[in-house]
């Protein structure tokens, strides 16, 4: 399986994310898989973000794009072309302030292209992400379940499903929480829980 393995926390150590996403593709290889990985730390190697030249090129046909318009999505489209490549996507990232790291919506924001991982048909938006396997493997030091402090408050899994939903593809999607703001049983118990969901999910991928 080609794999393309991206973690978003800028925690180099300590990472509950990075542990979860480093477990989960343990329990594939553990289930017989043969990966093929294609690794990207948006820590050590984060996009550009969008800006006015990118933004004013993405509307253009191609055969209209200056030299600046073409320099400035080479790595768009270099990004866009490694995802599709992958047979599956394993994402790790942390909830930052309710949402994704700026890097990773940078990422998302490069990878979502017209005409490339997506095109508007007259029936409507065709996602070229079809039949690829998406896990992502999230952690929040806050706790978001129903009565928490944090309960309503999670804009990360709805975001990255309506992402990925629109580019063609159903990420499952798997949360630990809290890791942090309610003590190491609580942290314990959400990483155990987390483990437990990432090896079932293997076990899913394993199976065909």
């Amino acid at each position: 399986m080609k794999l393309l393995h991206i973690d978003a926390s800028l925690r180099a150590e300590g990472s509950a994310s990075r542990a979860l996403s480093a477990f989960f593709l343990e329990e594939l290889r553990a289930g017989g898989l043969t990966l093929d990985i294609d690794r990207l730390d948006l820590a050590e190697d984060p996009p550009d973000h969008f800006g006015p030249v990118h933004a004013a090129a993405i509307y253009l046909p191609v055969e209209q794009h200056t030299e600046e318009m073409k320099t400035a999505l080479a790595a768009s489209d270099a990004l866009a072309t490694r995802v599709l490549a992958a047979d599956a996507l394993v994402i790790s990232t942390p909830v930052y302030n309710f949402g994704m790291p700026s890097a990773l919506k940078a990422f998302i924001d490069h990878v979502s292209r017209s005409g490339l991982t997506f095109s508007m048909t007259e029936t409507g938006i065709v996602g070229h992400l079809a039949g690829k396997r998406i896990a992502i493997l999230a952690s929040a030091g806050g706790n978001y379940r129903p009565g928490a402090m944090f309960d309503g408050l999670d804009c990360l899994t709805p975001h990255l499903r309506a992402i990925f939903g629109f580019l063609g593809a159903a990420p499952d999607i798997i949360l630990a929480h809290p890791t942090t703001f309610e003590g190491p049983e609580m942290k314990a118990q959400a990483i155990r829980e987390a483990e437990d969901a990432a090896r079932a999910l293997a076990q899913t991928w394993c199976a065909g």
